[in-house]
């Protein structure tokens, strides 16, 4: 199976991605001390939670690292990452939120993933315009072997997630491939899967920065999860993410209308 997609730097292409396809990948948008800062944080972090017992291990040799703003500054400046944050309003509009921020770790033997989309809570009929959107970074090569997220480019278009009573959740994907680095932008319709870790030791870090629409539910609460210093740090930007910004002058009030 070949991998799938054009690494660019070039933002309105990044753009014609995202409508054709569902995804884009873009060039790795931090300097490397700041990726290097990245990789190596996370790496601490699923390392401790593994020592400790209090990893989240699922699929047989996969992990995930939940509450990553309350585990280091650099994840704070990652999820308002300017590149990554224009796309996210080319798909989601103005003044999207962050929806959370968690690392997915493919581990030797871990399988691959069911079908999906990341927007299956929202009842049917999808509106033509996605209500979530997702970023990968890649914080190793992610390669078929080690288990980079599969896809079927398009299907971001059929409005609708697979129907698995008719099999289409055994339809074959294909592997989206790029250096450590790179950073995949997807849309919410847009059928996907962590795929299986064929590896024997190599560990395929990936996090996972989501975002949606700005009158759309966060998967995680920042007002009760998100610890209060990174509430007292936080950028305009971030506050804005976090969902502190009255919407269209309507959502999020605190006493009435300003006047």
């Amino acid at each position: 199976m070949t991998a799938l997609g054009t690494i660019t730097g070039n933002y309105e292409e990044a753009k014609a991605h995202l409508r054709e396809w569902g995804f884009c990948l873009i060039e790795n948008p931090l300097p490397p001390a700041k990726f290097k800062e990245l990789a190596e944080r996370l790496t601490e972090l699923a390392e401790a939670e593994r020592q400790d017992n209090s990893a989240f291990l699922y699929d047989g040799g996969n992990q995930r690292v939940f509450g990553l703003l309350n585990k280091g500054a650099i994840f704070e400046e990652i999820v308002q990452n300017e590149a990554v944050c224009e796309l996210m309003e080319e798909l989601l509009g103005y003044n999207f939120l962050l929806s959370s921020i968690h690392a997915n770790i493919a581990g030797p033997g871990g399988a691959r993933m069911a079908l999906h989309p990341d927007q299956t809570f929202a009842r049917m009929p999808w509106p033509p315009y996605p209500f979530v959107a997702n970023s990968m970074w890649m914080l190793d090569d992610f390669t078929e072997e080690n288990g980079a997220t599969r896809v079927i480019p398009g299907t971001h278009l059929l409005g609708r997630p697979p129907d698995y009573a008719a099999g289409e959740g055994d339809i074959e994907t294909q592997p989206v491939c790029g250096p450590a680095g790179t950073v995949m932008v997807f849309d919410g319709r847009l059928w996907h899967q962590t795929g299986a870790n064929r590896t024997k030791d190599r560990l395929r870090h990936g996090i996972l920065v989501y975002y949606c629409r700005a009158y759309i539910r966060q998967q995680e609460n920042p007002f009760v999860a998100v610890e209060k210093d990174v509430h007292d740090r936080a950028t305009p930007l971030m506050r804005r993410l976090l969902g502190w910004e009255i919407y269209q002058g309507a959502l999020g009030q605190t006493g009435g209308l300003p006047t």
